[in-house]
């Protein structure tokens, strides 16, 4: 097995639902948006509380960020089997340093996290909504505007999958909004309406296929945490992947 194979493999399981939107994108954006899939896994591990959080608390994450934050700006050896890829990827200019570096802002801010809701957004607009936005910059995205409607996309289906799993996540670490239930749920419409105002030119039609996933889950709520997505929705961000 190569190691873009099982790269790919391991975010199917970890990041299932972009892995399904990633698989539509036309080669060499495809491979380079897994690489960067796989680092957005990567430091949202460092959320994760371990065995030694309950002693170093929020610092072990902090640390760990702080590392890929070195690898970026190019003070500390790659020293990671991923590294390198990310590197070779931004340095191809497939996305940009400072898009990867303010994801990592979005996962310290989990680890400090805020009381007031609009702190939580601007956390979801530069963490998930920086995601797609390096998607966008993969595919050539230029446009300012529709690059933002893009970051809102990103937004639109982190908040909406929170609302989704919120039961399953309130015991990770992860930063929940500070609302509730039915304020999130409006929060995620309002990212959802913004990233949808207006045409999307077919060349990028691809990368809003989250949307297909933020609309349903909104529809829904939490009675799916924690459980694996249904075959309907699978069947729906294929079918608007295949119709581009």
């Amino acid at each position: 097995m190569t190691q873009t194979h099982s790269l790919q493999e391991t975010v199917k399981q970890t990041d299932p639902d972009r892995a399904l939107c990633a698989c539509f994108l036309p080669e060499p954006a495809r491979s380079a948006v897994f690489v960067l899939l796989a680092f957005h896994n990567e430091i949202t591990r460092a959320l994760t509380p371990g065995r030694s959080a309950s002693v170093a608390g929020p610092m072990a994450g902090f640390v760990r960020l702080q590392w890929w934050r070195e690898v970026l700006e190019g003070t500390r050896p790659p020293e990671h089997t991923l590294a390198p890829l990310v590197l070779e990827a931004v340095q191809q200019g497939r996305f940009k340093r400072e898009t990867l570096l303010s994801v990592l802002d979005a996962r310290e801010a989990e680890l400090a996290p805020q009381p007031e809701p609009t702190g939580w957004q601007s956390m979801m607009l530069t963490g998930s909504g920086g995601v797609q936005s390096a998607v966008g910059e993969v595919l050539g995205l230029q446009d300012a505007a529709l690059a933002m409607r893009l970051r809102l996309c990103g937004a639109a289906y982190g908040a909406a999958a929170m609302l989704r799993h919120g039961p399953a996540l309130a015991q990770s670490g992860r930063y929940l909004y500070p609302g509730p239930q039915e304020e999130l749920r409006q929060v995620a419409t309002d990212f959802l309406q913004k990233a949808l105002a207006g045409p999307i030119p077919p060349e990028f039609r691809v990368a809003f296929l989250p949307l297909v996933l933020a609309k349903r889950d909104l529809r829904r709520g939490a009675e799916q945490a924690g459980r694996p997505r249904g075959i309907t929705d699978k069947l729906a961000a294929m079918w608007a992947g295949l119709k581009g």
